[in-house]
This record gives structure tokens, sequence and C-alpha cells, in this order.
């Protein structure tokens, strides 16, 4: 009974508010002859930042793109480092953009010669046959987001040990 109360009680309160938030401002009209300092109200209003073709709120307003696009043929990668079997939290992140190699990545030349030389997919990053590396289980998982000729890659992989990252990988995960 008592929690029924509370609930009761509780649902009253926030009705009573919303009814009273629900009732808009009056319209503040925009040739400035709104209300002065002395008036009580409030000092600006919604409607001063709508621009013509929006009027009014609640009316749907087109989406705008925030970035650009990238260009046709882009070659561009977000790769990130996580110790552990998962690729989280992140221990190093760096942005790879190819043609011309640039972006935060300290070898970006290498690295992007590298992707080039598999097609832009890091699945196909093969380690050299005489590679030799402790079999010490200490994982890292890595992971690449972009785009690579028009055609969008995402690739995750978790390494027994840094060893078998750096030489699967060679430089694209050098950061």
């Amino acid at each position: 009974m008592r929690r029924l109360l509370c609930l009761a009680t509780s649902g009253l309160f926030l009705l009573s508010g919303t009814a009273a938030a629900a009732a808009p401002p009056p319209p503040l009209p925009l040739d400035g002859s709104g209300p002065s300092v002395a008036e009580p109200g409030p000092p600006w209003s919604y409607r001063d930042w709508l621009s013509p073709d929006e009027s009014a709120p609640g009316r749907p307003v087109p989406a705008r793109p925030i970035a650009r696009r990238p260009a046709v043929g882009a070659k561009a990668f977000t790769l990130s480092i996580a110790r552990g079997e998962r690729p989280s939290p992140v221990a190093g992140r760096a942005l790879l953009v190819c043609d011309p190699p640039q972006g935060t990545h300290p070898v970006a030349g290498e690295a992007c010669e590298a992707l080039n030389r598999v097609g832009g997919d890091p699945a196909r990053l093969r380690p050299p046959p005489d590679l030799m590396c402790t079999m010490q289980y200490d994982p890292v998982t890595v992971t690449a987001t972009g785009t690579w000729n028009n055609r969008y890659i995402r690739y995750e992989r978790t390494f027994g040990n840094p060893c078998s990252l750096r030489g699967t990988t060679g430089p694209v995960f050098s950061f």
C-alpha cells in the first residue's frame, strides 16, 4: 500500500510540472520591440536563431552533412592497437592516409607501401616464412577501419603477442 501511495504521489507531482512546462512562452517579435530590461521575461527567444525556412519548432529540418565524403579512390584508415583480446581500451591510435602518405602514422610511407602490395586489405598481410617468435601469450588486438579505392574495410584481429603482430603486419601497426 505504501508503494502504491508513493507511486501515485510521484506521478501527480510529475504531471503537475508537465502542464506548466508544456505551455510555450509567448512569442517575441523579431523586430526588436520585445520586452525591455525592466519588463520580466526571457532576454531572447529560440525564434531569434531560426532561418526564414525554419519558422517553427517541430517542423522537420533537412539533415545536413557534417563532413565531406572521401575523395573518389581514397585510401585512408583509422588504426588502433589494444592490449588483450578485446579492441578496447585502446592503447594506441593512428590515422593513415595514402596517396600521398600522410596522417598521424609515424611511418606512413612504409605502411602505405605494405597495404598497396595487398590491395589495401590488412587480412591479406602475411608473415615471412622465417619469422620466429616466442610462444609467450601476451595478446594484442588491432583494428583497421576505412576505405581503399571506394571499398569499405573493417579489419579486427587478435595476435598472440606483439612479435607476431609486428612480423605479420610489418609497418602497418607500428605506432
